[in-house]
């Protein structure tokens, strides 16, 4: 045995203070010492010195024994044994036991704040869409469209008290469902940092359709000029069924969907999906329209009658409803293609058809309440609006549910068949 060797033997205790090694790895290295039969071999080709040995064990978590250090520096071309202090089962389990009861020691007021708080949130976290899910998320929004509905100003072109509070409260219940529509899709691109699943057709017909909505509602909702118009028309009794939650919805709608095109812009979704040919024609000629039917009332030009800005915004409302009846297109189309949901978030389907229902609920009550049902008429886009929502949904809730139930979770193998799917174009 070699002088430093034995010398490195007699001193234990100043080699566990150096290492920071308890008695027991002192026995496994005295043992190691003992059998290895590299220790009878070339003292200088495989005898480990103290200064060799002692970096090893200073080397905190990879802890070396001196047989595994001789094996590795004896150039011998066998592969070195390094044993690693690998974390245990019984740390793991005692770390979570620890947490259990860290919970369990919270008071009951913080549990329950929690659990609410976490219902009001499953409509923008949750992705299965289960039914417990569904119930509990939109019962929590309901609540909410009920408080609202109470403490915010009511229509007060509605005669019946009662009509009035019930009406407000499913006025602001669809808006809250309509206007949370938008966000679980954001939230669910910013988390996959990928539009893969989302069709690009229908993230840009959607600004174009809002843009035409917002200007529609502000417009009846604020210009005396139209409200004259409208009377004129529909007679002095007449009233504009637009309200103030109308007019919400549509430019927080707008806002949220030109977030979700910047988002496509900004993941790169545009080289990989572009604009079909269909939709970009069918926009510049919308384009076209719009600019020259205003221009004809800007110049008082008259081909045959007087054209009024009234008739200008049900154009804009047609322009809307034919958007929304080919925005859903594509998304089905590639959804079909695809046989997989994953990437369409279907809270944003569900909001939506929440909101559809009661939307057409709060038209006919305040047309029957008014005894005016001018307001359906004179209100085509709302009206048409959430039927059209209505039936693309449940074509979505069946593709959802029936025909691809099993990648409607979103899991590593069904995030990896999106991110490779050859995004061509769907029209």
């Amino acid at each position: 045995m070699n002088k430093k060797t034995r010398t490195m033997a007699r001193r234990p205790t100043q080699r566990k203070k150096k290492a920071g090694m308890s008695d027991d790895s002192d026995l496994s290295f005295h043992s190691a010492e003992q059998n290895t039969p590299l220790l009878q071999a070339d003292h200088s080709a495989s005898i480990a010195t103290e200064e060799d040995v002692a970096p090893c064990l200073d080397d905190g978590p990879e802890k070396l024994s001196l047989s595994a250090y001789q094996e590795e520096t004896s150039g011998d071309g066998a592969s070195s044994t390094v044993d690693k202090e690998a974390p245990s089962n019984d740390d793991e389990d005692g770390s979570a036991n620890a947490d259990a009861d860290g919970e369990q020691r919270q008071p009951k007021s913080y549990r329950l704040f929690h659990r609410v708080g976490s219902s009001f949130l499953i409509p923008l976290t949750d992705q299965r869409g289960s039914l417990s899910s569904i119930a509990l998320g939109l019962f929590c929004l309901a609540l909410v469209g009920t408080v609202l509905g109470l403490v915010m100003p009511k229509e007060s072109s509605l005669p019946t008290p009662v009509w009035r509070t019930i009406s407000s409260i499913v006025g602001y219940t669809y808006f809250i469902c309509w206007s949370i529509s938008f966000y679980p899709q954001v939230i669910l691109n910013y988390k996959r940092k990928s539009t893969a699943g989302l069709s690009n057709d229908f993230s840009v017909l959607n600004v174009a359709g809002f843009a035409c909505y917002a200007t529609y509602t502000c417009c009846f909702y604020w210009s005396k000029e139209i409200k004259e118009e409208y009377q004129q028309r529909n007679g002095d009794d007449s009233e504009i069924t637009v309200q103030s939650n109308d007019v919400a919805f549509a430019v927080h709608a707008l806002m949220l969907c030109a977030v979700q095109v910047g988002q496509i812009v900004f993941y790169g979704g545009l080289r990989a999906q572009p604009l079909s040919k269909v939709v970009k024609l069918g926009l510049i000629l919308s384009a076209v329209l719009i600019a020259t039917y205003a221009a004809l009332i800007i110049f008082k030009i008259e081909p045959g009658h007087r054209l009024l800005w009234l008739d200008f915004l049900y154009l804009l409302s047609f322009v809307k409803v034919a958007i929304s009846v080919t925005k859903y297109i594509p998304q089905v189309i590639l959804n079909v293609r695809r046989k997989s949901t994953v990437g369409w978030n279907i809270w944003n389907i569900i909001l939506d058809f929440t909101g559809g229902v009661l939307s057409i609920l709060q038209l006919i009550g305040d047309s029957a309440d008014i005894s005016d049902w001018s307001g359906i008429t004179g209100n085509p886009a709302k009206f048409a609006l959430g039927f059209v929502s209505i039936i693309f949904d449940i074509i979505f809730f069946f593709q959802h549910y029936v025909l691809y139930p099993e990648d409607a979770h979103e899991s590593s193998h069904s995030e990896a068949l999106i991110d490779n799917y050859d995004t061509e174009s769907l029209i």
